[in-house]
């Protein structure tokens, strides 16, 4: 099996750290986060205990790919993977009998927006609830975060978004043969701690929909789409949230026991 895993940084493993080497929880800002996660002792620690790699081992898979990264909203995650989907040649022609996809969607607030000079490794910038309180050194960017988020950020937009992404990609997924599963993450409450979040109250924006959208929502692939938890909801029925959570993001437990769940899940429904 070849197994791809895409993400964002609740598949990526953020947070986590060897606490030995590490004993006080750290978050992924500049200066705190990032650096320390990237010695090697940190590595090796996220890479052996973050679900997708925990999954891996489970199935047995001959590889894993690793498509994700934090920040990734779920605009760059759909780019991304069918970006790596033509590169591989799986969309014209090659054998996908050997593929197995996870897909973690993240909240569907986020987005991305092509800006015309490079920003990172291209020229992507993402936006989120953090955008507001992120100095980007440049004015211009600073504004127009501000402008969107004022004036253009809405349910409305985000939650019709989410869902054209999430019939898209199981069409085209099941178009070419390729199994898959998704489930989502989390849904982000701006201003929020990650204890305070809530999934009901956040699902109630989906009784705002069109009529459109409730169809293509309630026709989603109820196997292959996880519709009745997300990660956060099932992490906190294994723990407590200090248990399985660190700052924003799930613990070396939490990460377990997604990975049983999701291990579970698949070989109960015949996924793979």
């Amino acid at each position: 099996m070849r197994l791809v895993g895409v993400g964002d940084s609740w598949c990526w493993g953020a947070e986590l750290v060897d606490p030995i080497e590490e004993p006080t929880p750290i978050m992924n800002l500049p200066g705190g986060g990032f650096e320390r996660q990237s010695k090697p002792v940190n590595i090796d620690f996220r890479l052996k205990n973050r679900y997708i790699n925990r999954l891996a081992d489970k199935f047995d898979a001959d590889e894993l790919v690793d498509l994700s990264s934090p920040s990734l909203s779920n605009d760059a995650i759909v780019r991304k993977l069918f970006e790596w989907l033509v590169t591989e040649g799986y969309l014209s022609g090659r054998d996908t009998s050997d593929l197995f996809i996870s897909i973690g969607w993240t909240s569907p607030e986020r987005r991305e927006f092509y800006y015309k000079e490079q920003w990172g490794e291209d020229n992507w910038l993402p936006f989120g609830p953090w955008s507001m309180d992120q100095d980007h050194n440049n004015k211009d960017i600073d504004q127009f975060m501000r402008l969107y988020f004022d004036n253009f950020w809405n349910e409305g937009e985000f939650i019709h978004r989410w869902i054209q992404q999430l019939w898209q990609t199981e069409h085209i997924l099941k178009n070419y043969g390729i199994k898959y599963v998704m489930h989502q993450a989390f849904y982000h409450h701006h201003e929020k701690m990650i204890y305070d979040w809530d999934d009901e109250a956040y699902e109630e924006n989906f009784n705002k929909i069109t009529p459109g959208d409730k169809m293509f929502w309630e026709s989603l692939d109820s196997k292959r789409f996880i519709k009745d938890t997300t990660a956060w909801k099932h992490m906190l029925t294994k723990g407590t949230a200090e248990e399985v959570f660190v700052v924003f993001h799930p613990s070396a437990e939490g990460h377990k026991h997604w990975a049983n769940y999701m291990y579970d899940y698949c070989k109960e429904n015949e996924l793979l």
